[in-house]
């Protein structure tokens, strides 16, 4: 582990100026599972942090604001942000945890979206101008190649949202919307992998990209919310099904 001149955990080299804050949790995650950052330990500040890793402010925010919504990091108001003094199991795979506490807090997360991403579908289209257009036209015609390679869909599918909230031209949906990002990327990771989702939701970004293209905000509402439906039935149909599944094993002689 290597440390600072002072005594302090070594944060690591700079990131480049555009990345999101899914990725700056990811590396603190990374710091956590590797122990360079121990349970109880406090973080540098605010400040200090942004300079170390290179990014802007806004965005490590709301990287330190997802991760103790996940109870890996905790806020001591006056003190700081200190990792959470959760046992090694939990924080080696912390947003799994998060989300295998409870299953509800899946369900939640998807309602979450779907109220957050109809809106910014209905600004959206509004907003979005031709160069907007033809990045999503891109990104779905990209991903229509990338059916069959699940790493590549999803990466276009995350980027496909994200010219979304971009198109909105507001940084209060863009802030909100990172740090839902960090948090349904495990769903994500999971309903890319179940059969037939990949083709669905190709289809759905297709569908939304026509509507956005005729600026109707209220049928953007409208395909954005059928696209969500359609991946949270289809990831808890699986989880049923897994579940029946593991109980057969289970009751096997």
């Amino acid at each position: 582990m290597r440390s600072s001149e002072d005594g302090r955990p070594d944060m690591g080299t700079p990131f480049r100026r555009t990345v999101l804050a899914e990725q700056i949790a990811e590396h603190i995650l990374n710091l956590i599972q590797t122990r360079t950052l121990r349970p109880g330990q406090q973080l540098p500040s605010e400040r200090e942090l942004a300079i170390e890793l290179g990014v802007s402010r806004p965005s490590l925010r709301e990287a330190l604001r997802a991760l103790s919504l996940m109870g890996v990091l905790v806020k001591r108001h006056g003190d700081g942000v200190f990792v959470s003094t959760l046992g090694s199991e939990q924080l080696l795979s912390p947003l799994q945890f998060f989300i295998g506490l409870d299953p509800g807090h899946l369900e939640e997360l998807f309602e979450a979206r779907i109220v957050l991403e109809t809106g910014i579908a209905r600004v959206a289209a509004q907003r979005i101008d031709s160069e907007t257009l033809d990045r999503l036209g891109t990104c779905v015609a990209e991903g229509e190649k990338s059916i069959d390679e699940s790493e590549e869909f999803l990466r276009l599918d995350m980027e496909f949202h994200g010219i979304l909230v971009e198109a909105t031209e507001n940084p209060f949906l863009e802030r909100v919307f990172q740090t839902f990002q960090v948090l349904g990327k495990v769903s994500r990771e999971i309903t890319v992998q179940i059969p037939g989702v990949r083709l669905q939701s190709h289809s759905d970004h297709h569908r939304i990209f026509k509507v956005l293209k005729d600026h109707d905000p209220e049928g953007a509402s409208r395909a954005m919310q059928d696209h969500l439906n359609n991946v949270q039935r289809a990831y808890f149909t699986h989880a049923k099904q897994q579940s029946v599944k593991g109980q057969g094993q289970t009751q096997s002689p």
